[in-house]
């Protein structure tokens, strides 16, 4: 659609700087408003723009508050990809400059909207990203752990593994050389202790949800009958895409993820580099995980659920009988094992899309 008044917003915590551009009259008007949005609606109001008119900003930490309340309001705005938008090559950037280069941007149609969730949509967004969060602390947590052992050359032998209750036990009880490392080595123990018990409780809540919304677990089924998909990654799908939709196809939903190779092609030769790693990172880091039980022996069993249809449990008994295969076949091809993780990653995330789309 093309707008006659087009309107780039420089969006910070406390402030927003707001540039609007009249293409039928060449008039640029700017101003410095806060971060009410209030106040954003009666500047654009008391304005004398050609309509239509459409306001822009740049997705980031403020949110979708702003788009949501201009929306309500009777005003269209946009959420700009901030990946997808076209690299600027001047060499002077401020605010104001900015919000410009915005509204010149979206009269000139190089801007590419992201999916605006309602707020429940975002509050499960949230839950699913702080599932996430816990996660990756204790990780890092368990990893500092096992580096101070390696640090004061302690080695524990009791069993192969370790963060067991045997583990534990033996932590709480060894004594280093000096007071000052079991005192230390406790409190990393502990810290790993306390963050399992708040991932023990986000899962919990996230089974809750689950529990108490049909329409949501009957979203989920569909992927839990992929291998390596279990429910937490199926709420994470759901909560973060909802609308597979939108999407025209598989290779859109992985540029989407950003498990698509950069490409660098000029003439007649084609090159493509590493991958884009745009777009949602938190979906990447999950499939990249479901891709790592490809790397390990399984049976494939057919799961009768009775709450999915046939149709879809077939093409999910396919996905996996197919990425099997793959991986087995780059395998034995010799490539590297963190390149044949990512391209069963890549390949998953059309699978995943298709089995979301397909009719019941």
């Amino acid at each position: 659609m093309r707008y006659c008044t087009s309107i780039g917003i420089d969006t910070h915590a406390k402030k927003n700087e707001v540039c609007a551009l009249d293409t039928q009259t060449g008039e640029m008007s700017s101003t410095t408003l806060s971060d009410d949005p209030a106040q954003l609606i009666t500047w654009i109001t008391q304005q004398s723009f050609t309509q239509p008119l459409c306001c822009c900003y740049e997705a980031g930490p403020t949110g979708f508050n702003l788009a949501r309340t201009l929306k309500a309001a009777g005003i269209e705005c946009l959420v700009v990809a901030t990946s997808k938008l076209p690299q600027r090559i001047d060499r002077q950037k401020n605010d104001r400059l900015d919000a410009e280069w915005l509204a010149r941007m979206l009269i000139a149609g190089s801007v590419r909207s992201a999916h605006i969730p309602s707020i429940e949509e975002e509050s499960l967004c949230h839950l699913s990203r702080l599932r996430g969060e816990v996660a990756s602390d204790l990780r890092r947590a368990k990893q500092r752990a096992r580096s101070f052992l390696l640090v004061t050359r302690t080695s524990y032998t009791l069993t192969k593994k370790y963060w067991t209750k045997t583990f534990y036990q033996w932590a709480d009880s060894h004594e280093f050389s000096c007071p000052a490392d079991s005192f230390t080595f406790r409190h990393k123990v502990s810290a790993i202790l306390r963050l399992q018990e708040r991932l023990s409780q986000i899962e919990a809540e996230i089974m809750r949800i689950i529990n108490s919304d049909p329409a949501l677990a009957s979203k989920m089924a569909r992927f839990t009958c992929i291998h390596g998909i279990g429910d937490v990654t199926a709420f994470s799908l759901v909560c973060e895409v909802y609308d597979f939709k939108r999407f025209s196809c598989g290779s859109a939903f992985a540029s989407f993820i950003g498990l698509v190779p950069s490409e660098n092609s000029s003439g007649q030769k084609t090159a493509h580099g590493k991958l884009t790693k745009t777009g949602n990172s938190h979906l990447r880091r999950l499939l990249v995980e479901v891709a790592n039980h490809y790397s390990r022996p399984f049976k494939i069993i057919k799961e009768e659920r009775a709450d999915v249809p046939e149709i879809i449990r077939v093409k999910a008994e396919k996905c996996s009988v197919r990425l099997k295969k793959r991986r087995f076949a780059l395998k034995e091809r010799g490539v590297m094992a963190n390149k044949v993780k990512i391209a069963i990653a890549r390949e998953l995330c059309e699978w995943i899309y298709y089995i979301a789309v397909m009719p019941a």
